[in-house]
């Protein structure tokens, strides 16, 4: 899959009768995308395994064109083969549950590359909430190849990940690999963390960078809940330490699923462990936050309707 760009990954059932119907289904798909505006191109993932799932990536420049795309072309992605379908956005994909993992065989170790992702998806069928795997090979003169795990939910993912048997595995699957892999979960599991192996080794986004981020979208948020909607909670419940668990409830809700989603997205390449570490981007992303932090403490010092009574 492509970096910094918005990605529609369609899942085919196998019921399709025939490896040439599934082919002549991503041909038209690929005629159809060609025509939108901002197509980047199109993947198909390995078609032959009876253990991995047959799929096709379709790319496109922004997220935008992307979601223009699908309100257009809904019928033909739709159709029976058509099994579902999964969202990636700067290669970080929107649903939870599901895991990118881009890396690069050594060459001549294709085959047993292949072999490798086959062996770990018959490890992750037997945990609870595993839903398939698809491998797909490079794009154009991409080295990198794509493979999308997908758990039911970031629990179940998060146990895969945490499980010996994959501790087991990595060794054997590493010996196979050229570069470091490069680890990408949904924001909703890790916080927007970004996990990079190479050598055994795993490098994750420093806390003090999470912690940054954090406050960047915590302290505007108190402010607003407590000033606009902790009077509504205590007309409904006036024992504090009811409306003190009402108002905390609300505000994980919202740092979890909408506020700290966001602020990961934006904050991509500063929050990846090797991108993020290199001075520009790393000083680049700290005046970014602190930008905010002033921009914040400006607004609900200046802005009188905002300030607490």
């Amino acid at each position: 899959m492509i970096d910094d760009r918005a990605t529609v990954l369609l899942r085919f059932s196998r019921t399709v009768p025939a490896l040439t119907d599934l082919e002549k289904l991503a041909e038209a798909i690929e005629r159809d995308a060609a025509t939108a505006m901002g197509f980047a191109g199109m993947q198909v993932s390995l078609l032959t395994s009876e253990v991995l799932e047959r799929a096709i990536a379709v790319h496109f420049r922004s997220e935008q064109d992307l979601h223009a795309w699908l309100d257009r072309a809904g019928g033909l992605r739709e159709s029976g083969p058509v099994a579902g379908m999964e969202l990636f956005v700067a290669d970080h994909p929107l649903s939870p549950g599901v895991l990118l993992v881009r890396d690069a065989p050594a060459p001549g170790h294709e085959a047993a590359f292949i072999e490798s992702a086959e062996h770990l998806a018959g490890l992750e069928s037997r945990y609870p909430g595993y839903e398939g795997s698809s491998v797909f090979p490079p794009l154009g003169e991409e080295r990198l190849w794509a493979t999308v795990i997908r758990f039911r939910t970031g629990a179940h993912l998060e146990a895969w990940l945490s499980s010996p048997e994959l501790r087991r595995a990595r060794p054997e699957r590493r010996s196979h690999l050229a570069t470091d892999t490069v680890i990408t979960t949904s924001v909703s599991t890790s916080l927007g963390s970004t996990v990079r192996v190479a050598g055994g080794h795993a490098e994750v986004t420093p806390a003090w960078k999470t912690s940054m981020m954090i406050l960047l979208v915590l302290y505007p948020a108190i402010m607003l809940l407590n000033r606009f909607l902790n009077p509504v909670i205590h007309l409904f419940a006036p024992q504090p330490w009811l409306a003190v668990f009402l108002s905390m409830a609300i505000s994980i809700v919202l740092l979890t699923w909408v506020l700290l989603p966001v602020a990961a997205r934006l904050l991509k390449r500063w929050l990846d462990p090797v991108e993020g570490s290199r001075p520009t981007v790393n000083l680049t992303g700290i005046a970014v936050i602190c930008a905010g932090y002033v921009a914040s403490l400006a607004v609900f010092a200046l802005v009188p309707v905002l300030q607490l009574g």
